[in-house]
């Protein structure tokens, strides 16, 4: 086991293993006191001291991990709820004068509207400690579009500068930021309008759960982020971030609530994470064309392991908006339970000669009745797309606008229960996909499934119990591809150049 985190009052550990999310159960001590039974590969343990030594132990599958760590050396800053309706300023003082060998301990409820972050501050949300958000749209900030902050708008929307309202938690060119624990940050966005026709413009764009602009060196750990207007997590242009044992959770039927959507952003990890919303639980971005020629920027070396990821539109997507090109994903001992699909890869022309997708690994992962597990999507049509020349079949001149998609790696990867069909990749005719790697394979069909679309394009063509089919592929690599229970059509080819069987 490894450490992932240690705070002034909490530990943070990883198990190293192959196993997706869960393992089987063990016990954990702590200065030879028994603390807790759990099955997940990742695990914190809170209400600490700072400064001090602590050993622990776990009995493990017959075996006794023992590790020592001391505590951080900061001094607790402690903070209850006045009587006041708005909490706002209350918390916002508080965090205004932390400096950096202090911890703001958040003890209660408190209702917020917009929390402004900090340089080099720590914020513990104690268990059953709650941010609850504000309703009335009239009283956000709004970051306006054509405002600038380290030479990007303050105000962004689905890849393109537009006014929006902070979030309850905003990061603004920050840095060294802390905030842990287990308590609950909720935006209470069911008890407002914000899911209620949710595309229509109302004075500015639907709040974030939190949204961080060119931050840096960034860390949530324990939290649980819920309900949100919007996406649930939101970094823009920002690096160095860390998203350890954290929730991520909003109703099945919200719109738009994506889990974490990374936007031209870089040195991501997102480790031990469950993340259950009503959209993509992870979609990582690069914004559409006019940013990427702005400032060219793809996102790239991020890591999500060990994470559970349920009842979103997928589990891990690249896209829509890639213009700026995505580059060195791996996505490794994750459990996908019941997404539409699993590893979605979608896009369009006109997203730009920069959106250059590569490096793309995905490994060791299971998934639970996921309709549709593998999809490389270059005719991506979102529910407000006009069916244009973008959705051509055919071959068109390749130009500035044509994105490319390069290598792709699935391996090691557990299927049940498979609904439409396996894996759908489609490339443009004029940009096909260079290679895809299936690897080590095992799929087996859901006995009660319905017919669906795979891929969601203009054509909306339904499978039932298909296995994989390819369109406009340069390269295709299989080894090991085992079916549990006989597809109807194992491999349905258009314009694939070289089938390499192993």
């Amino acid at each position: 086991m490894k450490i992932l985190l240690i705070t002034a009052t909490s530990v943070t550990y990883e198990l190293e293993n192959n196993d997706a999310y869960y393992t089987d159960e063990y016990e954990i001590y702590l200065n030879d006191k028994f603390v807790t039974k759990t099955n997940q590969n990742v695990f914190s343990i809170y209400d600490l001291n700072p400064n001090e030594n602590y050993s622990i132990i776990l009995n493990f599958k017959n075996k006794t991990l023992k590790h020592n760590f001391k505590t951080l050396n900061k001094k607790l800053i402690y903070l209850k709820p006045s009587s006041e309706e708005d909490h706002t300023s209350l918390v916002q003082a508080k965090i205004d004068i932390l400096n950096e060998n202090e911890v703001l301990v958040l003890d209660g409820k408190f209702h917020i509207v917009s929390l402004f972050l900090k340089d080099n501050i720590s914020i513990y949300l104690k268990k059953n400690s709650r941010l609850e958000g504000e309703q009335d749209r009239t009283k956000f900030p709004i970051l306006k579009h054509d405002e600038f902050l380290n030479g990007y708008p303050l105000g962004t929307w689905e890849g393109r500068a537009d006014d929006s309202f902070s979030s309850i938690i905003t990061g603004l060119g920050t840095k060294n930021v802390l905030i842990y624990g287990q308590g609950v940050i909720d935006c209470m966005a069911q008890n407002g309008d914000w899911w209620i026709n949710h595309r229509v413009l109302r004075i500015a764009r639907r709040p974030k759960g939190i949204f961080l602009h060119t931050c840096e060196n960034i860390t949530f750990e324990g939290i649980t982020v819920c309900n949100t207007p919007s996406w649930n997590q939101h970094p823009f242009y920002s690096k160095n971030l860390k998203y350890y044992n954290v929730k991520l959770l909003n109703p099945a039927n919200s719109p738009t609530t994506d889990g974490c959507d990374p936007e031209s952003s870089s040195n991501v990890e997102i480790i031990g994470t469950r993340i259950s919303v009503g959209d993509d639980c992870i979609a990582i971005k690069s914004g559409k064309i006019e940013f990427a020629r702005l400032y060219h920027t793809p996102s790239k070396n991020i890591i999500i392991r060990n994470c559970l990821m349920e009842f979103g539109h997928a589990g891990v997507t690249l896209g829509s908006e890639n213009s700026g090109g995505i580059n060195n994903v791996k996505v490794s001992q994750c459990l996908f339970h019941m997404t539409d699909r699993g590893l979605r890869i979608k896009s369009q022309r006109g997203r730009g000669n920069l959106a250059i997708i590569e490096n793309i690994e995905f490994n060791n992962i299971v998934m639970k009745d996921v309709k549709s597990p593998f999809v490389i999507n270059a005719f991506y049509k979102a529910g407000n797309d006009e069916v244009d020349e973008r959705f051509i079949r055919t071959y068109v001149e390749p130009s500035d606008l044509t994105p490319s998609f390069t290598e792709f790696k699935f391996e090691n990867i557990v299927c049940y229960d498979v609904s439409y069909g396996v894996g759908c990749f489609m490339g443009l005719p004029e940009s096909m996909i260079q290679h895809i790697t299936l690897k080590n394979i095992e799929i087996s069909y859901k006995k009660d499934a319905t017919a669906g679309e795979m891929a969601m394009t203009p054509f909306k063509e339904n499978y039932f119990h298909a296995g994989f089919v390819l369109e406009n592929v340069k390269k295709l690599t299989i080894e090991n591809v085992h079916f549990l229970n006989e597809p109807s059509q194992k491999f349905i080819f258009k314009n694939v150049n070289q089938i390499e069987e192993k």
